[in-house]
């Protein structure tokens, strides 16, 4: 045993060259790619999560965590029911994701207390999350929760996104880099960011696509002891916010305007700087991710909101956010430029690009 706090070093220095701490570590580049696998989930959940809402399924288990009450699995011939507990199932995935995060972030030589802070904010989102999703359905799907399960989803989402970019940082991380002229419109951007997505839900709210079907409406108020018999159809509709839709549909509109514009211009101003063909490339896609989002929105507002391109505007919703936030982080910390990258980077979409890189 070593009792002086000057052994400490040589402790460590023999941990770190033992054979059986090298089997337990992992490189920076295998945790970068852990960190990668957790993006991945934590976004293509919510695209999942939005089929659930979109076919109707919100309350296909009415109980939780279980599907019924004594019934863990839904049961196979009921749609609803497996859309919900498959999406359940991705939850675990997506859990065993962060967790994963989390242990590799301690395995990882050199370790960094702030990817392990990183990670831990992922854990401990994910277990917000859970919770709320059970609130959602013991409360019938009510909008407010169902826009805060939205958003807090984001949240998680611009988290996996520093982690995964702080993770491929070098150790010894330059300065952040000043850009006097680029920077505040980048952080402007990305409040608006934030509001479009904000307005979006409220937009939803409103509209037609509650959650659940009467019929399970129904089941899900019996299974907690209701006498549906005595209440009134209209008792069996998901709440909706109370606002017209045309009305939050404009405002929505105006924040998605006024976010292309200042997009617009943060492309003008890094074509007129010295900025980095990687910078005005990453920027050039956001565009086209804010033109493309905003033609599906107009297209179904038009077409009576169909549940297929609702879920594609859902995950637009979620690209467009991906490329806003690798912008604003490699604005200030751009990460070190490879043979690789060097030559395909401002080939490939800034979404896409921030989950393969």
């Amino acid at each position: 045993m070593w009792n002086n706090r000057r052994d400490v070093p040589k402790v460590r220095l023999m941990r770190e060259t033992s054979p059986m701490f090298a089997r337990r570590s992992i490189s920076p580049a295998r945790y970068r790619d852990i960190a990668r696998a957790a993006l991945w989930l934590l976004a293509f959940i919510i695209v999942t999560g939005a089929a659930v809402r979109l076919s109707g399924s919100g309350l296909g288990c009415s109980d939780w965590p279980t599907c019924e009450n004594d019934q863990l699995v839904a049961e196979v011939h009921d749609v609803h029911a497996m859309v919900e507990f498959v999406n359940r199932l991705i939850t675990g995935l997506v859990s065993a994701a962060v967790i994963a995060a989390v242990l590799g972030s301690m395995a990882r030589s050199p370790r960094r207390r702030d990817l392990t802070a990183l990670s831990w904010g992922l854990v401990a989102g994910v277990i917000a999350q859970i919770l709320i999703g059970a609130l959602v359905v013991q409360e019938h799907l009510p909008p407010s929760l169902v826009i805060t399960h939205f958003l807090v989803s984001m949240v998680l989402v611009w988290n996996a996104l520093v982690l995964h970019h702080r993770a491929g940082l070098p150790e010894q991380r330059p300065a952040p880099r000043r850009r006097a002229g680029i920077e505040p419109v980048v952080r402007l951007l990305t409040l608006l960011a934030s509001v479009v997505l904000v307005t979006g839900t409220l937009v939803t709210g409103a509209g037609p696509h509650s959650g659940s079907e009467t019929e399970a409406t129904k089941r899900a108020l019996q299974a907690q002891g209701v006498d549906v018999s005595k209440l009134d159809p209209g008792q069996l509709e998901v709440e909706r916010l109370p606002f017209d839709v045309p009305d939050v549909a404009r405002v929505h509109g105006v924040t998605v305007m006024a976010f292309l514009a200042v997009t617009l211009w943060l492309l003008f101003r890094l074509r007129r700087s010295s900025a980095d063909a990687d910078l005005f490339a990453r920027a050039q896609t956001l565009v086209a991710l804010i033109v493309t989002q905003a033609a599906i929105g107009y297209l179904q507002y038009f077409t009576d909101v169909p549940p297929l391109l609702v879920g594609i505007h859902v995950a637009g919703a979620t690209a467009v956010w991906v490329a806003t936030i690798v912008l604003h982080l490699n604005t200030r910390q751009p990460l070190p430029a490879t043979p690789t990258t060097r030559s395909t980077r401002p080939q490939a979409t800034t979404a896409g690009a921030a989950l393969a890189e």
